[in-house]
């Protein structure tokens, strides 16, 4: 027999088998008991947190000889045809990669057919918001009064694209996150069925590094197991993971609270040398100073913290020896490099640079850095008497507006815009609209279009982020402007001359050093 993976061989039969959704799955069960199923579910949720399982078992429960019942049998054969992919009437349907309406209507074909040997027939349609729109206009009407013996189950990781229309026509279940607890203990009961030696140390990382998703816990465990010689130690998740191993995440630690810039950059040195991936380095230590916020904090701190005991011990030292203001400027510097990362072709400068501002003294590092919210709002405080700061900065854009703004204007000027974002430590709205491209300039009208859906949407969640970028492009050309967003098909922007110089000053604080070129 070909080997089954493990979160094929482990996936679960029955409502009580799926981990971590209880409020989902004692409603459906609830539902079964009492004859009340709706004609269509919507499941919505992360990847690998039990979607498709819970439809399945659904199903199961829904035909089984002994049913309807919430605890399938599993013996019966039309149990065993939905657990082997196999039942005539149940069907699963992958909306990412049949998408038209001509593959929509081939299953609504046979929507209106009695079941062939099942009680009710079930379709399951994954990944349902890859629907294009002519599907889901063809699908609306089916949906909407189906045969009675036709159950939907819809799945999809994104529910926000999903269409009202059909949102209105069904029940609609949110999975969760699957907390790490939840994950060691499967992954130690499932070690233990296989006969598998593993360390405590290696499932928290693995339960950690699985982010929530059962399956992919299951998928990282089957890979340690075939790397592993013998025992799956520490030492060989962190070589299946690609990842960065505590002891090198506490190390860069302490010499960053020992603002040591040398020490710093010779373990950057380090990391670059033995192939390590720089942002999983970065979101590493996001994760540690995390951990030292939690225990310098809470008193409960050390409870959400996934890690053998020494090296909480560990970490707890390292918390007790920094203020909680400290840590907060160091989750602040980290998090903006790990976005710059995304967008750049010098990931080990923007670290370095990072690392250079982690370890300058305080009152070096504040005299340097911009000034902070307060500082800024008791600057803008007018006086007693003067006119309100809106009207100060209409009176000087007005004053200072120098001639016609074309768009070939805004395009040779982006960058400063975008440099004028991260002087204001605005440094996640310059990432969003570093994928932006203008394409319109209407008087004070600018248009930006952007190539990425999420970063679109990022902009047009926050308020506070759309202001931000209408007042940097109003300092940069001395006039008030107003910014509309849309989705676009404009070629990418390439990276810009202001990044370019952002570095090029750094490199200037290392004599003898080159800006690197592709």
């Amino acid at each position: 027999m070909p080997y089954l993976s493990l979160y094929r061989k482990y996936r679960p039969r029955s409502f009580a088998e799926v981990i971590g959704q209880r409020h989902v799955t004692q409603t459906l069960a609830n539902a079964v008991k009492a004859n009340r199923i709706a004609h269509a579910y919507l499941f919505c949720g992360p990847r690998g947190t039990g979607k498709t399982s819970t439809a399945l078992a659904l199903a199961m429960s829904l035909n089984c000889d002994k049913g309807p019942t919430p605890e399938p049998c599993r013996e019966c054969e039309i149990c065993g045809r939905i657990m082997a992919g196999s039942a005539l009437d149940v069907f699963e349907f992958d909306a990412a990669s049949h998408r038209s309406v001509e593959d929509i209507g081939e299953v609504l074909e046979r929507v209106s057919l009695a079941p062939a040997e099942a009680r009710v027939k079930v379709y399951i349609i994954d990944e349902v918001h890859m629907l294009s729109g002519t599907a889901f206009n063809a699908f609306l009407k089916t949906l909407e009064e189906p045969p009675a013996h036709v159950v939907f189950v819809l799945a999809t990781t994104e529910p926000h694209r999903v269409i009202p229309t059909i949102l209105s026509r069904c029940q609609r279940f949110d999975f969760h996150r699957v907390g790490v607890r939840d994950i060691e203990e499967n992954i130690r009961k499932i070690t233990a069925a296989e006969g598998i030696e593993i360390d405590e140390k290696a499932i928290a990382m693995l339960a950690h590094a699985a982010d929530g998703s059962v399956r992919d816990s299951l998928t990282l465990l089957d890979q340690a197991f075939a790397y592993a010689e013998e025992a799956i130690t520490p030492e060989v998740v962190t070589e299946i993971l690609g990842g960065i191993e505590f002891d090198l995440l506490a190390e860069f630690t302490e010499v960053l609270l020992g603002r040591d810039i040398s020490g710093a950059l010779a373990l950057i040195e380090r990391v670059v040398g033995e192939g390590k991936d720089l942002r999983q380095l970065v979101e590493g230590l996001l994760w540690h100073y995390r951990n030292l916020l939690l225990l310098r904090v809470d008193r409960r701190g050390r409870d959400a913290i996934v890690l053998p005991e020494e090296s909480v011990k560990r970490t707890a030292e390292q918390a007790n020896s920094v203020s909680a203001e400290e840590i907060v400027r160091v989750l602040d510097l980290f998090a903006e490099t790990d976005r710059e990362l995304r967008f750049t072709s010098q990931p080990r400068l923007l670290l370095e640079l990072c690392a250079v501002r982690i370890c300058e003294p305080p009152k070096a590092a504040e005299a340097a850095a911009p000034a902070g919210r307060k500082e800024r709002e008791a600057a803008r405080k007018p006086a007693p008497g003067a006119p309100a700061e809106a009207e100060v900065v209409a009176e000087e854009v007005k004053e200072e507006a120098a001639g016609p703004v074309g768009l070939a204007d805004l395009k040779r000027r982006w960058d400063e815009v975008l440099g004028g974002l991260r002087k204001e430590r605005q440094g996640s709205v310059a990432a969003f609209l570093r994928e932006a491209v203008p394409v319109g300039l209407e008087g004070d009208v600018v248009t930006l279009a952007f190539n990425h859906q999420f970063h679109y949407d990022q902009m047009m969640k926050g308020e506070e982020r759309r202001k931000a970028a209408g007042d940097a492009i109003a300092r940069v050309f001395r006039r008030e402007m107003t910014v509309k967003y849309e989705m676009g098909t404009e070629p990418a922007r390439a990276e810009g001359p202001g990044e370019q110089e952002e570095v090029k000053d750094y490199l200037s604080m290392f004599p003898g050093s080159e800006l690197e070129e592709e």
